[in-house]
């Protein structure tokens, strides 16, 4: 089965394409076609992720988590004594700790979108195509749509906790590791197994289709390129994590 839609229609509206990924990614990436949306821009996505990781992460940190027992949990991750003693020390106000998660967040995201600009450029650049750093830009902000997800999942997990004692990770209950291992916070593989979830999975296969939508290229050839730098990237983590079991 092909990835690129052969009767899509030659356009379509963003916020048709919001949806559009999710339920019929090929035909909406082949709509979206990389002029169009390097001209358009990533604009939609982008702000409607920002928004949706902002108010999440705020209403968690400023009008929820009951804070005092998040700092007392966040200590006790830290084996070092010393070490532990210096966090106490330098621990921020609540305000000051919802104000920094959701400016971190924000640059975090931008950053990463920026991250495969760069790297769908150079990789351009070495295959003799035409696209570029917008392009690559665009693709990655428009394939992490499925990360939208996470506000009415984090939403309802935050609901669903009455006495504001929730995990920071479980705001994401879609993680491997909060499917399936339930690892300890302090556990060296908790970090790797919690970043990778089903949104996550979800947004590397629609880069995989963009990607071959936009570019023409084969399916194999997206695949490999897509997979490349997320293999690097989570494969030096899961070894780093499995060295510190060892």
């Amino acid at each position: 089965m092909e990835m690129i839609g052969k009767s899509a229609p030659a356009t379509a509206s963003s916020f048709d394409a919001l949806f559009g990924i999710l339920v019929e990614p090929a035909a909406t990436f082949a709509r979206l076609a990389p002029q169009s949306a390097a001209r358009r821009g990533a604009w939609l996505p982008v702000v409607a992720l920002l928004a949706a990781s902002a108010i999440v992460l705020a209403w968690y940190f400023l009008g929820f988590v009951d804070y005092a027992w998040l700092q007392e949990r966040m200590l006790d991750a830290v084996a070092d004594a010393a070490e532990r003693e210096q966090a106490a020390k330098m621990a921020m106000s609540q305000q000051t700790m919802g104000i920094v998660s959701v400016v971190g967040a924000v640059v975090a995201m931008l950053a990463g979108f920026a991250l495969y600009g760069l790297y769908f450029l150079v990789v351009a650049k070495v295959r003799n195509q035409d696209f570029g750093f917008r392009h690559g830009f665009a693709l990655s902000a428009w394939a992490s749509v499925p990360s939208l997800l996470l506000l009415p999942l984090g939403a309802m997990q935050i609901l669903l906790s009455a006495d504001g004692r929730l995990p920071y990770e479980a705001l994401n209950p879609t993680s491997l590791n909060q499917l399936l291992f339930h690892f300890d916070e302090s556990h060296p593989l908790a970090g790797p197994l919690e970043s990778l979830s089903i949104p996550a999975i979800w947004s590397i296969a629609l880069l995989a289709i963009g990607y071959q939508a936009w570019t023409g290229c084969s399916r194999g050839a997206a695949l490999r390129i897509v997979l490349l730098p997320h293999l690097v990237v989570y494969g030096s983590w899961l070894a780093y994590a499995l060295s510190k079991i060892a």
